[in-house]
């Protein structure tokens, strides 16, 4: 395995395609199903794959810049839809068809300022937290670390680990897409209503092999408790409202549930996931201090320009990290002095300047203790949203400037959150592999800039083509942060709070419950956030996500050796990723193509019911078809 080679534009170019399929795949699922993938294993496999068989380069150094560059594509991806939909939803900016170059710019330089902040401001840290912290393992880094290393190994000797399972799961999830989305064999959805005296219940499934792929990679614990949140909402709470509310009128039940759904019961959701955010922020508070210890020492003395290093060692300048943070700063800066009132601008800016580098170090430090995955960007975007909405009503300002104002501060602080965590990780990665630091952050820095184009035009084609806010991309975060600000500043705003004060109480007890079961020594965790974000989906979309996560189950409760047992969940992550993959770029074809006014999708199978039992077969198959790929996986390294 060559290293001489580091900083080269081959590894950036491939990185930077790497990057557009993630923030296209992670925009895509995202906004359908509330939650994104980690980008760095799938990148990794598949740069392993495109470098020693194209290129037949042997440089770990090249595939290793090459995932850290298209990881980008998912750490902004989650940045951007959790918040800026919101702008829309709330009012603040016209519908996506009506954008000009005005609304376009706002979003895309937001990202870009939200990512050179985190990436940037993750330099300083990368010393105290990622090189010299012992406590922080940064474990997706060291697991990316070692499937570079296991599988630049593989190709040395001959052996391709795993490829045609990649390709046969990414095959799967286009013609999935394809089949119900592109060309009418499959239903999209399949849901049942029925109702007993009063009370209406609903269930049903979205026909989807990239949610499967979703509920693989959180694993049957997360999965369990979205699923749980759905059932709450559809089974429990909405049965109970419409047995004190009786259903009046002509509707059809199934858009009377709908409708109850999306104007009371999904508000329990919203208050369930404030608990949750604040909740994930208090539990690591003794690690919040060692993260602004840690903080402190990066800024004040972490990178002395005269200290030894090595060629892996070496860091950007400090003189080049400061400029590049007064460029992040003035971006952010030209945002909102430009969209926002002087007043709103100057408190927007003022607060970015004191929380952005407080949320990177707490970012930084939660990924390096607990992984990337369970990084709580909600948690930390709902904290900041609470405490920008402080100084806003301290600064006087009201009405849409003042929501203009949150969604914007959110926005921002939420992207650097999520491109510090990145940028961590990909550190600890260098720093196993031997890569240089300073090659990795370039390669982050070109790939932001360069893909924060792609936002605000990903945005428009997804809703074009699906309806960003609809049955099909709900993007439940943004919608969220917009409820809440009009519910804060805009008078006479319909929020239910009656709802939202029991998703309060929902949240709390399931702290308590969590608190319990942790005490009587069980493995399984409540997240009030996963249970919140659950009762904010439709039910469809969430059972999928249940079906990966009981492949997991499955093979964690079969699998007793534990190095075995890592490599299928590897694999299972992979084949899970190219799921993900396939479907997400089909569907982004797709909104191409209904953007381009193309009738989609083509009718072929005419009968409702035989599309509905081909649905529901195929849906079947998936998990089977991923368990069955797992288990007969065989490593390289056997």
């Amino acid at each position: 395995m060559d290293q001489k080679n580091d900083l080269t534009v081959k590894a950036i170019v491939v990185g930077l395609i790497l990057s557009v399929i993630m923030a296209a795949a992670n925009m895509y699922i995202g906004m359908r199903a509330g939650m994104t993938i980690s980008a760095n294993i799938p990148c990794s496999v598949i740069a392993i794959l495109i470098f020693t068989t194209l290129f037949r380069s042997r440089s770990i150094s090249e595939v290793n810049l090459s995932q850290a560059t298209g990881s980008v594509g998912e750490g902004l991806a989650s940045g951007v839809i959790f918040v800026f939909p919101a702008l829309v939803f709330s009012g603040v900016f016209s519908a996506y068809k009506d954008w000009t170059i005005n609304e376009y710019l706002v979003v895309i330089f937001s990202a870009m300022a939200g990512g050179m902040l985190g990436i940037v401001l993750s330099g300083f840290l990368r010393r105290p937290m990622v090189v010299e912290n012992q406590e922080l393992k940064f474990p997706e880094g060291v697991a990316t670390a070692e499937i570079l290393k296991t599988g630049m190994a593989a190709f040395s000797d001959g052996k391709t680990p795993g490829l045609f399972g990649l390709i046969a799961s990414f095959v799967g999830g286009i013609a999935i897409k394809l089949f119900s989305s592109g060309i009418a064999v499959m239903e999209e959805s399949v849901s049942f209503v029925w109702k007993i005296q009063n009370s209406l219940f609903k269930v049903g499934t979205e026909m989807s092999a990239a949610l499967v792929g979703v509920g693989f990679i959180i694993e049957f614990n997360g999965a369990f408790l979205v699923v749980l949140g759905g059932a709450l909402a559809w089974l429990v709470f909405i049965p109970i409202y419409t047995a004190l509310y009786p259903v009046v009128g002509d509707a059809s039940i199934s858009s009377a549930a709908e409708m109850i759904w999306k104007q009371q019961i999904r508000y329990i959701g919203v208050g369930g996931m404030i608990v949750g955010g604040i909740w994930s922020i208090f539990k690591i508070r003794k690690e919040l201090v060692a993260a602004i210890k840690g903080a402190v020492s990066g800024l004040s003395g972490g990178q002395k320009e005269d200290a030894p290093k090595n060629i892996v060692d070496v860091d950007l300048s400090k003189t080049t990290i400061k400029f590049l943070i007064l460029i992040g700063l003035a971006l952010a800066g030209a945002v909102y002095f430009s969209t926002i009132g002087v007043r709103g601008a100057s408190v927007a800016f003022i607060y970015t300047l004191l929380a952005v580098f407080f949320f990177v170090a707490i970012s930084v430090y939660i990924v390096g203790l607990i992984g990337s995955t369970n990084q709580p960007v909600s948690g930390i975007t709902i904290c900041t949203f609470l405490l920008a909405a402080v100084f806003i009503f301290l600064g006087g300002i009201k009405d849409m400037e003042a929501v203009k104002t949150i969604l914007l501060i959110a926005g921002t602080v939420c992207v650097s959150a999520c491109l510090s965590g990145s940028a961590s990780q990909n550190f600890k990665t260098a720093m196993v592999v031997g890569s240089s630091a300073k090659a990795v952050q370039t390669g982050l820095l070109i790939s932001l800039v360069f893909t924060s184009f792609l936002t605000a035009p990903l945005l428009v084609f997804l809703d074009k083509a699906f309806t960003i806010g609809s049955e099909k991309l709900r993007a439940p975060q943004a919608s969220m942060f917009s409820e809440l600000a009009k519910g804060l500043f805009i008078q006479g705003a319909a929020i239910p709070w009656n709802m939202v004060i029991i998703g309060i109480g929902l949240g709390i007890l399931l702290i308590l419950i969590g608190i319990m079961l942790k005490r009587m020594g069980s493995s399984f965790g409540i997240s009030p956030m996963a249970v919140a974000v659950g009762i904010y989906l439709p039910f469809a979309t969430t059972l999928p996500i249940l079906l990966g996560g009981i492949v997991h189950l499955i093979l964690t409760s079969k699998v007793k050796d534990e190095a075995a047992l890592n490599d299928k969940i590897q694999r299972g992550t992979v084949l899970s990723a190219g799921l993900v993959a396939g479907e997400a770029i089909t569907g982004i074809i797709i909104a191409v193509l209904i953007a381009m006014d193309k009738a989609l999708p083509i009718p072929l199978i005419s009968c409702d019911h035989t599309r509905q039992i081909l649905s529901v077969l195929s849906l079947i198959s998936i998990p089977v078809l991923l368990h069955i790929g797992i288990r007969n996986y065989r490593s390289s390294k056997a």
